[in-house]
């Protein structure tokens, strides 16, 4: 038979392990704890910087544009008008010259014809005046004409787009499309097709461009850029990123490239 103290004991030796596997048990619930609230802060603190760059890439962005709006209109009014003048001063000497003084006058007026030329497509470079009074539509059919006329390479414009999207948004699709082009006509070797298609559905926007020239080594080009910087592409994926949208591309040596943009939700009010 057991004495009282080993009695006692028994309980006391009991008590004490619960104790401290409790303890344990507390303080493991306290680490974990701890590290779900840390983790959640560092997740808030990181989608609040992300908000942020975003918000200042936007500011940056539409101060660019409000500049880029300013300049377009003082060459379209300004200089535009006065050029556009003085070719029809010069048309109207046409009947009071001689024939060597014609043909030197017809030679003015075709330079002063390229020159106004010149400065509408720099006008529109600088800020689609199409876009604002007519929409983006009507703006990437414009981009599409134009581009068609001065380049090689055919640009078949695809649009399923009924209801518009806000203005700051129609502006940066406009110009991640402009630089697309751009970029195709310059790097697309031997392309015969650009094909530009703008979709809508009840989720969002799709951009898709796609060219039928020699493609790339998608892994080849990231090296690249990352050693260059890539301006174009660059400013491409910062209008994406303000438009919280996403951007893939495809393309493969002999196989031309396909860029795909798409956008969920409107994002500017």
């Amino acid at each position: 038979m057991d004495s009282p103290p080993e009695l006692a004991f028994g309980p006391l030796l009991l008590g004490g392990i619960s104790f401290m596997f409790l303890s344990a048990v507390t303080l493991v619930l306290f680490v974990v704890v701890y590290q779900k609230r840390l983790l959640q802060q560092q997740l808030l603190l990181r989608a609040t910087e992300a908000e942020y760059q975003r918000q200042l890439l936007a500011a940056v962005i539409e101060a660019q544009e409000h500049e880029r709006e300013r300049i377009g209109r003082d060459l379209h009014d300004g200089i535009g008008s006065t050029l556009a003048t003085a070719k029809l001063l010069v048309g109207r000497l046409e009947s009071l010259a001689s024939d060597e003084a014609s043909n030197l006058t017809l030679t003015v007026k075709e330079i002063l014809g390229n020159a106004v030329h010149d400065v509408r497509g720099l006008s529109h470079s600088l800020y689609p005046a199409v876009l604002d009074r007519f929409g983006l539509a009507e703006a990437l059919q414009h981009l599409a004409d134009v581009c068609s006329e001065t380049n090689t390479l055919d640009v078949e414009l695809t649009i399923d787009y009924q209801q518009p999207v806000a203005l700051q948004q129609e502006l940066a699709l406009y110009r991640i499309c402009q630089e697309l082009i751009h970029n195709a006509q310059k790097h697309a070797q031997g392309a015969t097709l650009l094909q530009v298609r703008l979709q809508q559905h009840s989720k969002g926007l799709r951009l898709i461009v796609e060219d039928n020239g020699c493609g790339f080594d998608v892994t080849a080009l990231e090296t690249t850029r990352a050693a260059s910087g890539g301006a174009g592409l660059r400013s491409i994926e910062v209008r994406v990123q303000m438009l919280r949208a996403r951007l893939s591309q495809q393309s493969a040596p002999g196989q031309g490239t396909c860029t795909l943009i798409e956008m969920e939700t409107p994002v500017f009010a």
